[in-house]
């Protein structure tokens, strides 16, 4: 029987000594991903988690700022952080390896300054490999996110308003500073505090 280990956070010489499993291709070709999942290691605010079998990665997640040229990416308040890529390889996926990862990389006492999002967008389903339609996928993801305690919040965000199958989650810690809680609501409804006409 395989043997995990979970490593969290995982150091970027660990990473780079440990290449990702060939199937963990849905965001970009694994050796491209591997180099992305380096560069985060880098970010002063950047961390991966991993599951590491045999000398690869066989399941990972990413936390780290979102990207400037997201929404939430032009918050002027620091603090608001992102789950983003979280993939499993097919043949673990019985092992519930994300589940196990993210119990451990998010206990209940941990980021309570920190507003941390997850944006499901549909295009990034795997639903091939699962067999899952748009929607049972979405649910799945609001199950395995929700354990860790994200919630499904509203937002006039385009892109994730533009299909019913994508969804914005959030995880509030209970010690968030007003300041930092204001100007989330205002990214969350952006459109608004802009005075656009959001019935067009």
């Amino acid at each position: 029987m395989s043997e995990f280990q979970f490593v969290y956070p995982t150091p970027t010489e660990v990473l780079e000594q440990h290449p990702l499993h060939p199937h963990l291709n849905v965001f970009r070709p694994a050796h491209k991903q591997h180099s992305a999942l380096v560069g985060i290691t880098a970010l002063e605010e950047g961390s991966v988690g991993t599951v590491l079998c045999d000398g690869q990665v066989v399941c990972y997640a990413t936390l780290h700022p979102p990207d400037r040229y997201q929404r939430f990416g032009e918050a002027t308040v620091e603090g608001i952080l992102e789950l983003g890529a979280v993939e499993s390889a097919p043949e673990f996926r019985a092992q519930r390896l994300a589940r196990r990862l993210l119990d451990v990389m998010m206990p209940p006492e941990s980021f309570q300054e920190n507003i941390i999002i997850a944006t499901l967008y549909h295009w990034h389903y795997d639903l091939e490999n699962t067999g899952l339609s748009t929607y049972a996928y979405r649910r799945l993801l609001e199950k395995l996110y929700s354990r860790v305690g994200f919630v499904v919040m509203k937002t006039d965000d385009p892109e994730i308003i533009s299909y019913p199958g994508n969804a914005l989650m959030v995880r509030m810690g209970s010690e968030v500073r007003e300041e930092l809680q204001a100007e989330f609501e205002r990214l969350r409804f952006l459109r608004s505090t802009r005075g656009l006409d959001l019935s067009r």
